[in-house]
């Protein structure tokens, strides 16, 4: 178990956003995670001798779950050397949101704004409220929240309006294939994962599945509500995977084939 650096952790797959660089309008079931089971992920992760990294969000709107910023406290407190980063769109970041956030110490939270305009926002993101999160930019400079902005590098946005972006002070991120569901690609070269060699993935229901770009579960090794994250890590599936990666034949696998990542 030395090798389980990071996990990412949904405790919802509900979003409000409709991002045009994301698949997330293909669910077809979406819910949040119980109680029972988030504890168990956290008392079961705080086991593991390694894990460095711990990001409770996969495909969703976190701030969607109504407990998350009490998850988010007791994963803090949980874990309190592990770095914790929130991805977020900012539509939910409030004065009284991110008050209660100021008092959780080292944590990162990534907004994704994507655009240097509200045009550009709403016709990647299908959102209105870029100055709100602009706003709330401000007040977590004011109240010491760490952030950093990001865009995602969609074919539409102009190259002038990314390195402004980037100017401003903000980060891109590029534009994922996410294993073949947003658009065709073979991928030809090696590939040696670190998400596959590395990494656990958990869904809102406990499915431990490939990757991040893998949020439909179509790889999926064990589920979490009935198996311990030892027994799935070590399981021979997994192990499988992880072996392949290690030997730069990760694109020979399911899935792994059609990604841009890696």
């Amino acid at each position: 178990m030395k090798d389980l650096l990071f996990m990412q952790v949904e405790t919802t797959n509900h979003c409000n956003a409709n991002c045009v660089f994301c698949p997330h309008h293909e669910f077809k079931e979406k819910g949040f995670m119980t109680d029972e089971l988030y504890d168990k992920i956290l008392n079961e992760a705080k086991q593991l001798p390694s894990l460095t990294q711990f990001i409770p969000m996969l495909t969703g709107e976190p701030f969607l779950d109504k407990k998350f910023i009490p998850r988010l406290k007791k994963l803090r407190e949980t874990l309190p050397n592990v770095d914790i980063e929130v991805y977020t769109n900012g539509s939910f970041l409030t004065d009284e949101v991110i008050n209660q956030l100021k008092d959780i110490p080292a944590v990162r939270y990534s907004i994704s704004l994507n655009g240097l305009n509200p045009g550009t926002r709403e016709s990647i993101m299908g959102l209105t409220d870029y100055w709100e999160v602009v706003r709330a930019f401000k007040t977590m400079e004011r109240l010491g929240v760490k952030y950093r902005a990001t865009m995602v590098a969609y074919p539409t946005i102009s190259q002038e309006e990314m390195k402004g972006f980037v100017q401003s002070g903000g980060t891109v991120i590029q534009y994922q294939s996410w294993a073949g569901t947003q658009y065709p690609y073979e991928r030809r070269r090696w590939t040696s994962c670190p998400r596959a060699i590395n990494g656990m993935t958990i869904r809102y229901n406990g499915d431990v599945v490939l990757c991040c770009f893998d949020p439909f579960g179509e790889v999926t090794f064990g589920n979490l509500n009935n198996e311990t994250i030892e027994e799935i890590w070590q399981s021979e599936k997994h192990q499988h995977y992880q072996m392949m990666h290690r030997q730069g034949k990760g694109n020979e696998l399911p899935k792994c084939d059609k990604c841009t990542e890696g």
